[in-house]
């Protein structure tokens, strides 16, 4: 018969071999599932910065050519008084091309700036032509095409022209090679001119350096390998550095250069991580996000170097398997007594955490193998607690504002409800909406917007940052006070609106100011449930909205909303 100790010997391999196979599965699984959706995370958030930054650039040109349109618009009077006074056409090209001129020097990356008369008026100048010299950033009067030499579809001459005349409207024009200026690879953003009986009087634009946006694309780096490439408004890849311009992703489908294996690399897709496998067999993740200008910017991975870490991982959690259980067969037979106690801790700690529960302690300040295996064993424990409430911060936080997101207010509003019961003050709802929105975005662009919310937050935020703040809407928000204190709610709404007008005589680049209103109510016995509560706050808000509006309306701006 065997021995006690070779039986606990035995046993104790067993359950040295049990511990680590759970450690290392619950490790791998967790860190192969935190892995991908970190790296998903990564991409997602990448695509998205590089697509703002290129944007930028596209909403400047924009900007630009939209305040040139005005202007020549508002200083057109009709055609039949170009045609007959020269003079006045003369006048009138040379306040807009100053314009022009002025614009493109101050718009980065911009080559060309015109208007362009339509050539069926016979007008005595066929307008104004400027072309930015790239050794020294001047800008030249240059040679008019002459549209009438080419054909309405020859899009390396006159597609600048045709295609918004045909559209109607301000278009971006897909990335194209320009024969008349020396091949240069630009993109356009024309506006077409009409008189007030619809006729055609031309059309007004600049041209864009494709070399800027694919310099921006090339710095698109991601993990070791990773880089994005770029398509146009139908798919086409424009620059890749593996594949030839004017490609399709279909033709590369179809020539089995490309094959998609986990989705379909649709519209409907920008914005997803999806897997590929390309002609040299290596799977790689694609993420698609769309330009303003309806190109878009895709970025790839390589799978493989997303696995590097699960595969790490992997083989520290084989290698430290095989050591403990060496060291803890060795031991066991000298002292057993010593190893029962700590090895039976890891024992119900990995039960533990097996069920979900992180928040464990290994109590194990020994020095010798089974105290190094409970240290490394902690590391792993904390590394995927780290990343786990990581995870669930970014899935609670608004990421423009730094405050609770939609998903938190509606946990803290389930939390309010489920309470066994109500007393009068238990908790305080105050709601805010920011005033002038909309007129901001309208005139000066959704930037404009984007940094009117943030400042209004940040308001918010110095007045009630101690208590739980929410963003529920593009232009809303809530706090919620636990058992506020008597007048502590009035305090606070004076605090608010003395706050806003500190703000207001420092930041004079809002000309109506930033203005949020603000309601609040405290609950009662009268109130069935939460949604009671937030509508006597959210109706006290648009009274003090009402009494915004008041002060717009003296100054000459009406809010509909």
């Amino acid at each position: 018969m065997k021995s006690i100790r070779n039986k606990f010997v035995l046993l104790m391999i067993g359950c040295v071999m049990i511990c680590s196979i759970a450690i290392g599965s619950i490790s791998v699984v967790g860190v192969d599932s935190i892995s991908k959706e970190n790296a998903e995370t990564i991409m997602q958030l990448q695509a998205s910065t590089s697509t703002e930054s290129i944007d930028r650039l596209f909403s400047s040109v924009e900007l630009a050519m939209n305040t040139c349109y005005d202007y020549a618009l508002n200083r057109f009077h009709s055609i039949s008084e170009f045609q007959s006074d020269p003079d006045k056409l003369t006048d009138y090209n040379d306040a807009v091309g100053q314009l022009i001129k002025n614009v493109m020097s101050n718009t980065d990356a911009s080559i060309c700036g015109y208007i362009r008369y339509n050539p069926e008026l016979k007008l005595s100048s066929d307008g104004v032509f400027w072309v930015k010299d790239s050794r020294n950033e001047r800008i030249n009067s240059h040679k008019l095409t002459d549209i009438e030499e080419y054909d309405e579809d020859d899009t390396e001459h006159v597609a600048w022209y045709y295609q918004p005349l045909k559209a109607r409207k301000p278009i971006w024009i897909d990335p194209y090679i320009n024969k008349n200026l020396s091949d240069i690879y630009m993109i356009s953003y024309v506006i077409p001119l009409y008189d007030e009986s619809g006729t055609a009087v031309g059309v007004i634009g600049m041209d864009i350096d494709m070399r800027r946006i694919i310099s921006m694309i090339n710095e698109i780096k991601l993990y070791q390998t990773g880089y994005a490439f770029l398509c146009d408004s139908s798919g086409n890849i424009v620059y890749h550095k593996q594949f030839p311009d004017g490609i399709s992703v279909d033709e590369l489908k179809n020539n089995n250069q490309l094959k998609v294996i986990d989705n379909q690399f649709d519209e409907e897709d920008f914005g997803d991580v999806i897997t590929i496998l390309n002609y040299e067999g290596e799977k790689r993740k694609l993420c698609a996000k769309e330009l303003s200008n309806g190109m878009s910017i895709v970025i790839t991975v390589p799978e493989s170097e997303i696995n590097e870490k699960r595969t790490s991982v992997m083989i520290h959690d084989t290698i430290a398997a095989a050591i403990a259980l060496i060291v803890a067969s060795l031991l066991t037979l000298q002292f057993t007594n010593i190893i029962v106690k700590p090895i039976k801790h890891l024992t119900d700690v990995s039960k533990k955490i097996s069920t979900g529960d992180l928040d464990v302690e290994i109590e194990c300040k020994t020095k010798d193998e089974i105290g190094v295996l409970a240290a490394r064993y902690s590391d792993t424990v904390k590394m995927l607690k780290k990343y786990i409430d990581k995870i669930n911060k970014q899935a609670y936080t608004d990421a423009a504002t730094d405050v609770g997101n939609k998903a938190a207010y509606q946990d803290a509003v389930q939390r309010i409800d489920k309470m066994s019961h109500h007393n009068n003050g238990d908790y305080a709802v105050f709601v805010m909406d920011i005033n002038y929105l909309k007129m901001y975005n309208d005139k000066y662009g959704h930037e404009f917007g984007d940094m009117l919310i943030s400042d209004a937050s940040s308001i918010i935020k110095r007045i009630f940052g101690k208590y739980n703040i929410f963003r529920i809407g593009g232009d809303e928000f809530a706090a919620l006070i636990n058992a506020p204190e008597d007048g502590l709610c009035e305090k606070l709404v004076k605090e608010f609106k003395a706050e806003q007008e500190l703000f207001n005589r420092n930041a004079k680049h809002y000309e109506l100011g930033v203005r949020i209103a603000v309601g609040y109510a405290v609950n009662s016995a009268d109130d069935n449930d939460y949604v009671d509560v937030f509508k006597r706050a959210d109706k006290q808000m648009y009274i003090d909205k009402q009494e915004i509006k008041k002060t717009a309306r003296a100054v000459g701006y009406v809010d509909n909303r």
